[in-house]
């Protein structure tokens, strides 16, 4: 009895050390983020010291101060020294700031919060902070999380780097995150319901079919005993589709909405897969383990993440493989895509859809209730390394380990290139491949960091970049490109269209203001590479390709790639206010914007910010 109190009281231990610690992260996550999108407006309270951090104040209403270091970066971004915020109230004398709700709770009238929308944005912090901690009380070092496999790095992962409330996943209770956050560790076993087709609708590649699909996913036994549960039921296995699904979408979802359906036969639970999955950060997604030459399947999950309902939208689920194709069609006949950078596209192969049959015809309902049900098979990562590549999801390379290295830090000292040359390498494997797809095929890639793997060799030198997530993830130019006129027209339908500088907002925001600002700021810490010369490094590839690609100079040109100003993406103002959540339709804009910054790309920071 004695030993087990003791291990309790230990847990406990670990337990306010973890929380604390996770605490600590987002205060000063929330005061450089917040600031920089002008929620909060801290004032200078002293002289910068020798690593470039100042003092800074925020006094907030109650007599409430809060004091931290930092230093100004890219995009008039704010990088919060490390533990140095500290609180005080009135007369009380400042104490370390680790308790991000209780921020929250002293900004609320500055923040615009109140009522329902405290209480909602307090409980998704709190659900943020819990799911950090468990991270961070596992968490391993840089070196070992740099040649972890793939799959099982989300689960020590920070999560989206620029979004305060990144890890609510709001639906989930204790008991769930226990079993599917990336950060639990824990296997995923897929449920698997067959649907009529007069339900569901499925599409694939060429050179694919729905059965060759299921032979691929499924062992031979295991499609045996689904035919056989179909059967049993009084149905012809020939009039159904087979979906699987997430276990949290099979009880929270199918077991409610759809009760008349799995009541007159429309769905028929076969009961659990036999695979073992891993979630990745976005919780649908899905790695097989245990199987890994099998495909990732993307579910619906209808947690609430970040900005939005993790469900699969229906137009855009069965478009995914004919945009697929598409893509590979055009990489496949551009030998600078294809074999000089060898950026790869991880493919959706097949796709599945099903409608509810109530629910589904109320165009008015908020589109969570119309995103329940389906599934997307892509092509496993694995299945394109090898023997002596290691893949890294760029989310991971600003990583810090619990004894401060980071990610970045540790490939580049492995590779023995040096910080310059390395970033040069990494920075030409991305924004080429991405700028000749934006430029000369009109193509708008989401790549954010967890879109984008970087694969290096076993001493960590950078070799190429592959990118996923088409389905919702890519847009066009809105202006009629020939490459346009060969895609199919179920693909075409559902990819939005752009003004050139709108679609180039798909780099600023997802690359150079949502990744690469953080980078300069850990290659200076870590490395003591000026991030000046980061930020040149990024100007000469850009540049480069644009003098080596005249005939598109006109197209450049009006993605405003060397404005002076860019606008300032302002993501967390966006969850904050809460208000698109129950919205009819998804957002239809790349992301929120708010005032506007100076683009490093235009030319140096006289001050060497950038």
């Amino acid at each position: 009895m004695t030993s087990n109190l003791t291990g309790t009281a230990e847990d406990a231990i670990g337990s306010a050390e973890a929380w604390r610690a996770a605490g600590s992260l987002v205060v000063h996550k929330m005061l450089g983020e917040l600031s920089y999108e002008r929620l909060l407006e801290p004032e200078a309270a002293g002289e910068p010291g020798g690593d470039g951090h100042r003092p800074w104040r925020l006094t907030l209403p109650g007599d409430v101060r809060y004091e931290f270091r930092a230093r100004r970066g890219a995009f008039d971004s704010w990088c919060v020294a490390a533990g140095s915020a500290t609180r005080a109230a009135g007369d009380n004398a400042p104490e370390s700031a680790e308790d991000p709700r209780a921020l929250l709770v002293d900004a609320r009238a500055v923040l615009g919060l109140g009522g329902l929308r405290l209480a909602d944005v307090l409980a998704e912090l709190t659900a943020t902070v819990t799911n950090e901690a468990t991270r961070i009380a596992a968490a391993p070092t840089a070196a070992r999380l740099s040649t972890m496999d793939y799959n099982l790095a989300d689960g020590y992962l920070t999560g989206h780097p620029r979004l305060v409330l990144n890890k609510g996943r709001i639906g989930f209770s204790a008991a769930d995150r226990e079993r599917y956050s990336p950060e639990a560790g824990a296997d995923v076993v897929l449920r698997w319901f067959a649907v009529h087709r007069d339900h569901a609708q499925f599409r694939c590649v060429d050179g694919l079919s729905a059965e060759e699909l299921l032979a691929d996913e499924l062992d031979d036994e295991q499609r045996a005993e689904f035919t056989e549960v179909i059967s049993d039921a009084g149905a012809d296995p020939a009039e159904y589709l087979l979906v699987p699904v997430h276990p949290w979408q099979a009880d929270e979802i199918v077991g409610t909405l759809y009760a008349g359906e799995l009541a007159t036969g429309a769905l028929i639970d076969l009961g659990p897969g036999w695979d073992h999955y891993r979630p990745h950060q976005t919780v649908r997604t899905l790695a097989n383990v245990g199987r890994p030459q099998r495909r990732d399947v993307k579910t619906a999950v209808s947690v609430r993440n970040t900005l939005v309902y993790r469900g699969l939208n229906s137009a855009a689920t069965l478009a995914g493989p004919a945009i697929t194709a598409w893509l590979k069609a055009i990489d496949a006949a551009d030998p600078v895509l294809s074999k000089e950078y060898r950026f790869e596209l991880l493919g959706e192969v097949a796709s599945v859809s099903v409608r509810h049959p109530v629910f589904g015809a109320l165009e008015e309902l908020p589109y969570r209730f119309h995103e329940t049900l389906g599934a997307l098979w892509r092509e496993p990562l694995l299945a394109r390394i090898a023997d002596g590549e290691q893949a890294l999801s760029f989310a991971a390379l600003p990583y810090r380990g619990p004894d401060g290295e980071s990610v970045l830090a540790e490939l580049i000292g492995r590779s023995g290139l040096g910080a310059e040359d390395w970033c040069g390498r990494v920075v030409d494997l991305l924004l080429t491949p991405l700028l000749r797809w934006l430029l000369r095929y009109g193509v708008g890639f989401c790549p954010h960091g967890q879109n984008l793997v970087l694969v290096v060799d076993s001493s960590g030198v950078p070799l190429r970049v592959a990118i996923k997530d088409f389905a919702q993830g890519v847009d066009l130019l809105d202006e009629d490109l020939d490459c346009y006129w060969s895609m199919a027209p179920e693909a075409s339908a559902e990819m939005l269209r752009w003004p050139a500088h709108l679609l180039a907002q798909s780099l600023f925001s997802s690359v150079f203001s949502g990744q690469l600002r953080f980078w300069a700021e850990i290659l200076l810490d870590d490395l003591g590479l000026p991030r000046g010369r980061f930020w040149a490094l990024v100007r000469e590839v850009v540049t480069r390709f644009r003098d080596e690609n005249q005939d598109l100079s006109a197209r450049f040109d009006a993605c405003r790639l060397f404005a002076p100003e860019v606008e300032r993406v302002t993501l967390n103002r966006e969850h904050l206010a809460g208000k698109g959540f129950d919205k009819v339709e998804r957002d239809d804009e790349f992301d929120v914007r708010w005032g506007t910054v100076p683009n490093p790309l235009h030319a140096p920071d006289p001050g060497g910010a950038w």
